[in-house]
């Protein structure tokens, strides 16, 4: 036992434990984002109902008409943003360009989701409830 005042809070291999703790948490970040897929379609939403669909690859834009006004979707270079909206904080135009499947935009004042889809969207085959 040590005098009082002389305790080491950290061993050596502590720190090599958190250091190699550290380097895992970063290594799986940087492969999860390695490894996610592309999507193809951008799905467009307003108060839940889909008002607006456009594929991945192809240039487009569309200004949706909005609870505020309007929310500008821009596709171009295989990417997907809002360029544009009429709300207050502008938290989904600051939100940028989004390319990967399963990114969201979302404009919460106008209840706007901007999405992207992995494969084509297809219309439900049933409803259940």
């Amino acid at each position: 036992m040590s005098a009082p005042g002389n305790e080491r809070f950290m061993t050596a291999a502590d720190g090599t434990v958190a250091a190699a703790l550290v380097l895992l948490t970063v290594a799986s970040f940087w492969w999860a984002g390695a490894m996610a897929e592309g999507g193809t379609d951008v799905v467009a939403e307003v108060e839940g109902a889909v008002v607006w669909k456009g594929a991945l690859d192809t240039p487009a834009s569309a200004a949706l008409p909005v609870r505020l006004g309007t929310v500008t979707v821009e596709i171009r270079d295989g990417r997907v943003a809002v360029t544009e909206s009429d709300c207050p904080n502008h938290v989904c135009v600051r939100t940028g360009w989004r390319s990967r499947a399963g990114d969201v935009i979302v404009c919460v004042p106008n209840r706007t989701v901007v999405r992207i889809a992995r494969g084509r969207s297809k219309e439900p085959e049933g409803v259940t409830g």
